[in-house]
């Protein structure tokens, strides 16, 4: 009799299951690569996806990016022939086009020869 009556006490207070300090009662420390809006897998998955969408804009020899949060700046060298006027197209094209595939980021584009 005395083992069952031992067995009825109120144990939770021993062996209480406590969670990560992430705020969300463990989530994000049990599932890490969830995304989220702050940030993404893997940056060289998405530079890839944006040298990919620039590939088929005409005038544009290199691609530089750079990653700062949510945050992209893409630097562009464009062809030397290109005038002024083209130079100006290519970087709005180049502007739309990224951040149209990549939502997340503030996108900056920057043109030059």
């Amino acid at each position: 009799m005395a083992l069952s009556a031992t067995g009825c006490g109120n144990q939770t207070s021993d062996h209480m299951k406590t969670y990560g300090h992430d705020g969300y009662m463990g989530y994000s420390n049990s599932n890490p690569n969830m995304p989220n809006r702050f940030g993404t897998l893997n940056y060289n998955v998405d530079g890839n996806l944006i040298k990919q969408v620039l590939k088929p804009i005409d005038g544009i020899e290199q691609t530089q990016i750079i990653f700062n949060g949510t945050t992209v700046h893409v630097n562009l060298h464009v062809n030397d022939k290109l005038s002024d006027a083209d130079v100006a197209k290519v970087r709005e094209k180049a502007q739309s086009v990224v951040q149209y595939n990549m939502p997340r980021y503030n996108v900056h584009v920057e043109a030059k020869r």
